[in-house]
């Protein structure tokens, strides 16, 4: 039998807001087209948008284009 070993693309570090004052930090598992990310914190999974990460391309942009 022969078994496939595919590499998982590294997508980094991100940084989530949890509340003003609070934020978590960790490897991500996930990303969302919505801008959420799933991190990984170590006591468990964390869901919630990236502090530092640009936002992605919006859908209608490869159709009509930058806005400006």
């Amino acid at each position: 039998m022969i078994h496939a070993v595919f590499s998982r693309p590294n997508r980094g570090y991100a940084t989530i807001a949890l509340s003003p004052y609070q934020s978590a930090q960790g490897p991500v598992l996930r990303e969302y087209r919505d801008g959420r990310v799933v991190i990984d914190t170590g006591r468990g999974e964390l869901t919630g948008l990236a502090l530092n990460r640009t936002p992605s391309m919006p859908a209608w942009m490869p159709i009509f284009g930058l806005a400006y």
